[in-house]
């Protein structure tokens, strides 16, 4: 249970809809969820980079005023508490505060000098605040970020940032982080086929459906598909394919292949094709084709 020396994450969606007490509940619920699987999913990576790797509990509390309400009318408010793991929740949202204020001083800069983004956790910071930047479409709201510390969890000569405004400018920001910085076409990718189930609100009607792909590798890719192409790639989720298309890559989201064909990828039996290359010619390369694999790997 929260307490009075607990410290408060407080998100302030003001302006536009806000200013009229009229936001819809779906917004102000996923803004709310947003916040909160970041300051997790950074509080996780700083701990990680501390050393420790595993899962971690902040005991997020939403506060209810005097009044016993949650949300503060004239703009919707939430105040959220810290009551466990305070020191690292605490530098997650610190965070948090730290990525919004660096997306209003790039503003400032030439046009010709692109945002950047620095290490994993920034990257996952901007990545929750693309998905916020929704609700700011929606309604021209923004959203005031404040963090309240108590005497006892300050550092001395340390004054971190206790307030920051994700606003218009920012959400451009975002957008611009948001571009691929490169693309490539005529990818074939090869691995098995996922339904894809965060599917972004802005894509609905849009006549496109998204699926992800697991290389064997371990990366993982969304394939973007035309609705046109749903029976054939219905038939394929969870088996292993081959996908052509143009790849996308971004700085902050995972990489797109805009797809063109899709088909089951056939399983290879590499002695047969070895002995298709070389049966015709085996003076020019008597190896057999045990002996090759036990040089590249080893006996076993």
């Amino acid at each position: 249970m929260a307490k009075h020396s607990d410290p408060v994450f407080t998100i302030k969606l003001q302006k536009g809809l806000a200013d009229r007490q009229r936001l819809p509940v779906d917004q102000v619920i996923s803004v709310l969820s947003e916040m909160r699987q970041m300051i997790e999913d950074v509080g996780r990576q700083i701990q990680k980079e501390n050393g420790v790797d595993g899962p971690i509990d902040f005991g997020l509390e939403l506060l209810a005023e005097n009044s016993g309400v949650a949300f503060r009318a004239g703009s919707v408010q939430a105040k959220i508490a810290i009551t466990n793991n305070i020191e690292i929740g605490l530098l997650a949202a610190q965070r948090v505060l730290d990525t919004v204020y660096a997306l209003n001083r790039v503003h400032k800069k030439p046009v010709a000098s692109a945002p950047q983004v620095q290490d994993a956790v920034q990257a996952r910071i901007v990545s929750g605040l693309g998905r916020i930047a929704y609700v700011h479409d929606r309604s021209k709201t923004e959203a005031k970020f404040e963090v309240s510390t108590p005497k006892a969890f300050r550092i001395v000569d340390n004054k971190p940032r206790v307030t920051a405004t994700f606003g218009a400018v920012a959400v451009q920001q975002i957008r611009s982080l948001r571009e691929p910085v490169f693309v490539e076409g005529g990818v074939s990718l090869y691995g098995k086929l996922r339904v894809l189930s965060d599917k972004a609100r802005t894509d609905e009607g849009s006549g496109i459906f998204w699926g992800e792909l697991s290389r064997d590798n371990g990366e993982r890719w969304r394939i973007q598909f035309e609705d046109k192409d749903e029976p054939t790639v219905t038939r394929l989720w969870r088996k292993q394919v081959i996908v052509i298309g143009t790849a996308c890559y971004y700085q902050i989201r995972s990489p797109k292949l805009i797809a063109e064909r899709i088909d089951l990828d056939v399983e290879r039996d590499y002695e047969v094709a070895y002995e298709e290359l070389f049966g015709c010619d085996r003076g020019n390369n008597p190896i057999d084709f045990q002996t090759l694999l036990s040089r590249r790997y080893g006996d076993d």
